[in-house]
């Protein structure tokens, strides 16, 4: 009796130690998922227009900057980049805003403006913890006559246009972003173009 009992012990004891060492282990872990926990995102963004549209447009790109807040700049060339890193949990995007700064004269004109943003997620030493992935606007592009120049302005300020939201999950959601300071063309969803200022190119 006294052996089994000696045996039951030292089982016992057995059972203990092992599930220390499992505790143990879980434990480092999450540690190690811990300190790999996604604290910021890195978003690389870029916007393109035709040199027809910024050559008769004041071209404006706004977006989410380091601070978590919108930002603005005016594109000088046909193409506009910018890397930015955001502490999470945050938004990012982009909206592309065309104005018509001078008068026209009759002819065919391609406009055409895009944007997009890729995104990863970085840790707390800024090492990337996920490639991410990529997100665009409409890629829109079409030939004009001078009567149909601002109403596709206005198209591309209300179209071209993206935001997400983000968590240190890893999670990407599409979110909604107020610009502020925009004209109210800004806010125009799903604009209906007729094709009265279009050239047989682009109806």
């Amino acid at each position: 009796m006294e052996m089994i009992s000696k045996r039951i012990m030292i089982t016992v004891g057995a059972i203990l130690a092992l599930s220390t060492l499992i505790s143990c282990s879980d434990d480092n872990d999450r540690l190690d998922d811990s300190q790999n926990e996604a604290v910021g995102i890195r978003v690389e963004y870029r916007a393109s227009v035709s040199q027809q549209l910024l050559d008769l447009a004041t071209v404006t790109v706004r977006y989410i900057g380091a601070n978590g807040q919108v930002t603005q700049e005016q594109m000088t060339s046909i193409t506009w980049s910018k890397s930015v890193t955001i502490g999470l949990p945050t938004q990012a995007g982009l909206s592309i805003q065309p104005i018509q700064n001078r008068t026209v004269d009759e002819g065919e004109y391609t406009l055409a403006a895009n944007g997009q943003m890729t995104y990863s997620w970085l840790d707390s030493n800024g090492r990337q913890v996920s490639s991410g992935g990529k997100v665009s606007t409409p890629v829109m592009e079409a030939v004009f006559n001078a009567q149909g120049i601002g109403q596709y302005l206005n198209a591309i300020t209300g179209l071209c246009q993206v935001g997400c939201s983000f968590n240190k999950y890893l999670e990407t959601r599409e979110a909604t972003i107020e610009w502020g300071g925009n004209t109210d063309d800004n806010s125009i969803q799903n604009i209906g173009l007729d094709d009265s200022g279009a050239t047989g190119n682009s109806r």
